[in-house]
């Protein structure tokens, strides 16, 4: 099958790694693959480094109604001339030109339905005029959400039947356990034989909770005196306010021989399987959680707050633990369970 996916976001955050992770996987299945993003953006870039065939010629996020026009005439274009059999949008940007192009060319082409599938990823609310409610309710063949807490807003802003909607996690490859990577990480961190190691991966953010986890860390020294943190972060300079104020709370906690940053590196994923457990310590969305996935794909227990997804993706006592609220002392139980064990 010709598959069109629309992912024309800039940044590289969840919503782009679930969409360019699915379309990996349809290609891997023998599918036709083509990714919609936006031109000389890191999304772009990453797509690339994974080999799917892309289309940058299409400005789906101008708000020029002119150049809009423009991208409607080039979409139906492409569609028409790749024999594309199904589009996948996962952004609100441009979503109603995917929906009018293929309502067009059924009429061009009536042997070709072209469904179109609406994937979504966030909680935001629909708006509400009633034209995004048709394309929604009548225009979209089916929808597909990244957790159930996505589907509950759906069905709460447009009237459509349950059967259409599915949720679908984010996917993960599980690699052969142990990793390749044979590095000695206890060597170049300079960590003791017998230090259980926790690992928190993701951008220096406020709702990354990565200052809340420092406290729970302080606690924690008090029963595990040799407990080391790994922090893996990308997309963070050392002048951002956040990462300024985590330095101050590391240096206030006394927490530098405990606390490794450590900037973007080829080999995330191998740090991950080598950390005790994982931790998402975040305090607002989540709806995707790419790296509570990760941390399962290479056997590490996750311990997380209640936050977006994870209650739905987090089996307690299963494949980690799930805090009772967002609070220090709430994690720092959780932790010492899995410590513990």
């Amino acid at each position: 099958m010709k598959i069109l996916i629309g992912s024309n976001v800039h940044w590289w955050n969840a919503e782009a790694a679930y969409a360019c992770t699915i379309a990996k996987l349809l290609q891997d299945a023998g599918h036709s693959v083509f990714v919609l993003t936006r031109p000389d953006s890191l999304n772009e870039q990453r797509l690339k480094e994974r080999g799917l065939r892309l289309v940058t010629h299409i400005d789906l996020n101008s708000n020029n109604p002119f150049r809009l026009f423009r991208a409607y005439r080039k979409l139906k274009k492409f569609l028409l001339e790749e024999h594309i059999e199904l589009i996948n949008p996962h952004r609100s940007e441009g979503f109603p030109l995917f929906v009018f192009a293929a309502r067009a060319l059924r009429s061009l082409v009536p042997e070709n339905p072209l469904p179109v599938i609406r994937t979504r990823g966030t909680t935001r609310l629909m708006h509400q005029h009633w034209l995004n409610r048709k394309m929604h309710s009548d225009w979209t063949d089916f929808h597909i959400s990244a957790g159930k807490i996505v589907s509950e807003r759906i069905l709460s802003s447009v009237t459509i039947f349950t059967e259409k909607l599915k949720t679908i996690y984010y996917p993960v490859n599980c690699p052969q356990l142990p990793l390749g990577s044979q590095k000695d990480y206890r060597t170049e961190f300079q960590i003791s034989a017998n230090a259980k190691v926790l690992a928190v991966v993701g951008r220096i953010r406020p709702v990354k909770g990565q200052r809340i986890l420092l406290q729970s860390l302080s606690k924690l020294l008090q029963e595990f005196p040799d407990l080391v943190l790994l922090m893996p972060y990308r997309d963070t300079s050392e002048n951002e306010p956040e990462m300024q104020a985590l330095h101050a709370d590391i240096s206030q906690f006394e927490l530098e021989a405990h606390v490794r940053l450590i900037p973007e590196r080829e080999d995330i994923l191998s740090l991950m399987e080598f950390a005790d457990a994982g931790v998402v310590s975040s305090v607002e969305s989540e709806v995707i959680c790419r790296v509570a996935v990760e941390f399962f794909s290479v056997g590490t227990p996750v311990v997380a707050f209640p936050t977006g997804c994870l209650p739905e993706i987090i089996r307690h006592a299963e494949n980690g633990l799930l805090a009772e609220d967002q609070t220090p002392q709430a994690l720092t139980e959780e932790l010492r369970k899995i410590l513990v064990d």
